[in-house]
């Protein structure tokens, strides 16, 4: 009889441990989902926001192009010292 019983709670621990193993398999697609679409959503919002700065520096350029040439030189100048090797 004391086997019996064992053997009883052994399969309510394998049918608990089944039901965890789901549970957790659903919440880590679930998880996954919303990082997904967080990610969608932060490229998205970067993609836009890189866009709108182009966009602002093509129209500082086309107002100022002379000035846009001097300072598209000087970092020009920059990048090439801090790049060196001496």
């Amino acid at each position: 009889m004391a086997e019996r019983s064992l053997d009883k709670e052994f399969d309510v621990l394998k049918n608990d441990l089944g039901a965890l193993k789901d549970d957790l398999a659903n919440i880590s697609r679930q998880l996954a989902k919303k990082g997904a679409a967080e990610v969608d959503a932060a490229l998205t919002n970067g993609k836009a926001k890189v866009e709108a700065g182009i966009g602002a520096v093509e129209t500082q350029v086309v107002a100022h192009p002379l000035s846009s040439l001097l300072v598209a030189f000087g970092a020009g100048i920059l990048l090439a010292k801090l790049t060196s090797h001496r």
